[in-house]
């Protein structure tokens, strides 16, 4: 099953585009299985509680809001993750 990271920003919003071509290029190179999206729908952002863009979830959990995260920010929030999925046998 792939991380779902989600990049939330307000239509037009540059720094939520450049979130996500930064995650998604971090992505390859980590080879992690993540599915990258970005969410403009108001609705949406008021529904997930997002109060200032851009801002990341990482299966669900709101890792950055107000700022794009640094790529080794973004890196430990995906390891993290990766190795939560693992399990304790090391096994996806």
């Amino acid at each position: 099953m792939p991380i779902r990271i989600l990049v939330y920003g307000k239509e037009g919003d540059g720094a939520a585009f450049a979130a996500m071509a930064q995650i998604r290029s971090l992505v390859n190179e980590m080879r992690a299985d993540c599915s990258v999206q970005i969410v403009t729908d108001p609705g949406q952002l008021r529904m997930n509680g997002i109060e200032d863009t851009p801002s990341v979830m990482v299966d669900g959990s709101t890792v950055s809001m107000g700022y794009v995260p640094s790529r080794t920010e973004m890196q430990r929030y995906i390891q993290q993750r990766m190795d939560i999925l693992r399990g304790p046998r090391g096994e996806y």
